[in-house]
């Protein structure tokens, strides 16, 4: 009786007022094994706490694609909700981290337990039966078989007393081992009701785990529908921004200049046979001319996991090199580096069979292995992929200009001059694709090298 007053069920405790806010320091705790009814009850809250959240979290999918069906014409309202749904996006998929390593540290929890419950099981049973068989053989010896035996059965007065020593001996011997005795099954019994809790909490990451896949992925859905919105609209904007006035001063740092310009021997420069893919082992997410969706796009995107590899497509001589912007600090509508939008941003002049290219990188990480003036080789790398500037997830921009028969040296020097990063073929149009124009200055196809 006495066993059963002290396992109090967890649902007659009061329910404490907890800050949840340290969500990594809750799921530490309350995926580990508990030692008291106390933090039982605040893990409890924890997992409402949790399933709160997810509601919350649904609710603000629903709200993002009534409000994409509402968009206009409005580019910087899409930048704004674009911006607004990827912070919770993120959230999100390290929620989602979160709780696999959660899953993992209950089921070695429970593990654990396990081998503890049987551990303990065997020892309760041992001692157990080691106190059993002690008391039989101490009343054996008394003589005091059964409570008839020791009041109907004494011979004398003293044979009585005799009996009764006897008891007292077993109380005194064994009361101490059978206080723990009693400890050890108090402990089991918290244990098994804590195997239970963390077989509960177990099912529940799961559940909760499985509802924020599926939030994810209605979540990524509405996203992509954003975007596409998006540069469907935004090519004229970019356009605009990009063509505005180059304030030379405010860009120096990070193109070339005549002194570096001067100071490189172009008669080393070798003009290689062919491009090798600037970024191997990525995936094309979006073609030149146009995007998936329709929007005008004049690059060749190669998505990849930030921190890939970018390579020189060919030996030449870079002539911008801006690496200002977060790594992965890009979203619809961020316009940081030069040229605008572009975040991280690469430069090179190369001559590859007779014919002079300009090739530019943009949305890099900001991990450069070089500066402008710098001479580089086929296969060197020039930095590191990544999400920065005007951006919608991880890759690389690239665009490739053809500058027909004028010698790299001419062509850094002009870049030198004019800053402009388009190198004479302008932005927002595809009038000037090679294709089309017919002569140099002109866009090409990276696809068609790469």
């Amino acid at each position: 009786m006495l066993l059963s007053a002290t396992m109090i069920p967890s649902f007659l405790l009061p329910v404490q007022a907890e800050d949840y806010s340290n969500e990594e320091e809750w799921y530490e705790k309350c995926t580990k094994v508990l030692t008291s009814q106390e933090d039982v009850k605040a893990c409890e809250g924890f997992q409402q706490y949790q399933n709160d959240k997810k509601a919350s979290l649904q609710q603000s999918i629903q709200s993002f694609q009534g409000s994409i069906d509402e968009l206009t014409d409005d580019v910087e309202q899409m930048s704004a909700l674009a911006q607004e749904q990827k912070q919770i996006k993120e959230k999100l998929e390290a929620e989602i981290k979160v709780q696999e390593e959660a899953i993992a540290a209950i089921e070695a929890s429970i593990e654990q337990l396990n081998i503890e419950i049987a551990q303990k099981q065997e020892e309760i049973d041992a001692w157990d039966a080691q106190i059993k068989s002690r008391m039989k053989a101490e009343q054996a010896a008394s003589g005091t078989n059964s409570l008839a035996d020791l009041i109907m059965g004494s011979s004398s007065l003293a044979d009585m007393l005799r009996r009764i020593s006897g008891l007292e001996r077993i109380t005194e011997s064994d009361q101490d081992q059978i206080r723990e005795l009693n400890k050890l099954k108090e402990q089991l019994q918290f244990q098994i009701e804590e195997s239970r809790r963390l077989q509960e909490q177990h099912q529940n990451q799961i559940n909760l785990l499985d509802e924020d896949r599926q939030a994810a992925a209605e979540l990524e859905e509405s996203y992509n529908q954003l975007v596409a919105e998006y540069e469907m609209k935004a090519a004229e904007l970019e356009a605009a921004m990009r063509s505005a006035q180059i304030d030379m001063e405010s860009i120096k740092d990070f193109v070339i200049s005549a002194d570096l310009s001067s100071n490189i021997d172009y008669g080393s420069l070798v003009s290689v046979d062919g491009f090798v893919n600037p970024v191997p082992g990525g995936r094309t997410s979006a073609g030149t001319w146009a995007y998936n969706g329709g929007g005008l796009h004049l690059g060749l995107d190669r998505a990849a996991p930030i921190g890939t590899p970018v390579i020189a497509p060919a030996s030449g001589v870079i002539v911008a090199a801006n690496n200002s912007s977060p790594t992965n600090g890009g979203f619809l509508g961020n316009w940081s580096g030069f040229p605008m939008g572009s975040g991280n941003f690469i430069a090179m002049v190369c001559n590859v069979n007779g014919t002079t290219y300009a090739i530019s990188f943009s949305h890099l990480s900001q991990d450069f292995y070089v500066k402008p003036g710098d001479v580089v080789s086929q296969g060197q790398t020039l930095a590191l992929s990544g999400n920065a500037g005007n951006s919608s997830g991880p890759h690389t921009h690239i665009e490739v200009y053809n500058l027909g028969s004028q010698s790299v040296q001419d062509a850094v020097a002009q870049f030198q001059q004019s800053a402009d990063a388009s190198f004479g073929t302008g932005w927002g149009t595809t009038s000037t694709a090679c294709d089309y124009k017919g002569s140099a200055p002109c866009r090409e196809r990276p696809e068609k090298f790469f």
